[in-house]
């Protein structure tokens, strides 16, 4: 990458959100992992902020393309290594929406001139990665919490452990007390939605490509399509 101001996104497609408006979340980190944008919206809004970056690597938690042989490699292996997750058909008839929102996506990042990393000598560059997959690492592949309130917390922490700019999800309990707990009124502001927080765990992988790529782990083949996911410690390989 040839500019020294790049922007690492990573955007969550809503899975289960058919064609909702706001189906798309996504997170924006500058190279000391400050917060530039978070939120959701619609594909033009998001499409509208990628194409407006003059650099950036962005990380799309979907395949990049159907399957195209007997296998997607990436895939395998993933499930190889105990991690569950959604195969991509190779038939787009048997594609649910956030899959075939996923490669429409791809196909526009194309068209404004992003190309599959790692490319040194390319301004926008993009990935295929796995938000699931993405906190199963970073547990040292042991499986994250559902993604109820108590996932949510500790998807957080998680982010806060790689420092990501997220507000401390411990201050939640400070501030539950009895009478707030009977009446239902948790105290949520700073706790991020499951897609937010799935987001910025796809805009951590974008960074880790574009300032720490040690600890980039791509699996699968360019063929059938690589995913990128945080390296899993030496100890634990």
């Amino acid at each position: 990458m040839s500019t020294s101001n790049p922007v690492f996104i990573g955007v969550e497609i809503l899975h289960g959100a058919g064609r909702l408006r706001k189906a798309y979340a996504y997170a924006a980190l500058d190279a000391d992992r400050e917060l530039l944008a978070i939120g959701q919206g619609d594909r033009d809004e998001v499409l509208a902020y990628l194409g407006g970056q003059a650099a950036a690597i962005a990380a799309v938690c979907a395949p990049r393309s159907l399957k195209t042989g007997p296998a997607k490699q990436a895939e395998e292996q993933l499930l190889e290594q105990g991690f569950s997750l959604e195969q991509t058909p190779a038939k787009l008839k048997g594609c649910p929406h956030w899959m075939r929102a996923g490669f429409d996506l791809f196909q526009r990042l194309d068209d404004f001139g992003y190309v599959p990393y790692p490319n040194d000598e390319a301004d926008r560059q993009c990935l295929e990665t796995r938000a699931g997959a993405i906190f199963w690492r970073l547990l040292g592949n042991k499986l994250p919490l559902p993604p109820s309130l108590e996932g949510r917390l500790q998807r957080q922490l998680i982010l806060a452990d790689q420092s990501l700019p997220v507000p401390d999800a411990m201050d939640f309990f400070l501030e539950i007390t009895r009478f707030k707990l009977v009446q239902g009124d948790l105290p949520l502001e700073n706790i991020h939605t499951i897609e937010e927080l799935n987001a910025l765990a796809a805009a951590l992988v974008a960074w880790l490509a574009g300032c720490d790529p040690d600890r980039i782990d791509m699996l699968g083949d360019p063929a059938s399509g690589k995913i990128a996911l945080p390296a899993l410690p030496p100890a634990l390989l």
